[in-house]
């Protein structure tokens, strides 16, 4: 017979398995990654770029230079999950800053949304 679960306090976050924690932000930063690529193409897919001066180029270059370091830091973040002894933790309460409740979820957090989700709908104003 396996324990039952820790029941915790109300404003108190179960530990969450670091690898998993790990895991999720190699994941994430992947796929920022893609996200980074596919704006960048969209810009220079653009007939007329608004800014063809230097200065509009070495900006481009700088989204190029973040996607470089999201595809460093996620592989980073995955072999670190590896790595971890099992069963390491870490308090829950380090993930109550973040603003996605998706992105807390993927990390093994808690998902505490207060209002519904958009379904992914953009209101144009």
């Amino acid at each position: 017979m396996t324990a039952p679960d820790r029941v915790f306090p109300a404003g108190e976050v179960a530990p969450l398995a670091l690898a998993t924690v790990l895991g999720g932000l190699g994941h994430e930063l992947g796929h920022a990654a893609d996200l980074l690529r596919r704006y960048e193409r969209a810009v220079l897919a653009r007939e007329s770029v608004p800014d063809e001066r230097p200065r509009g180029a070495r900006e481009l270059q700088l989204v190029d230079l973040v996607i470089q370091i999201l595809d460093d830091l996620g592989p980073l973040a995955a072999r670190l999950a590896d790595e971890v002894p099992p069963g390491t933790a870490i308090p829950g309460a380090v993930l109550d800053q973040l603003r996605l409740d998706q992105l807390r979820t993927l990390l093994g957090g808690p998902t505490r949304r207060e209002a519904p989700h958009s379904g992914g709908h953009i209101d144009v104003f």
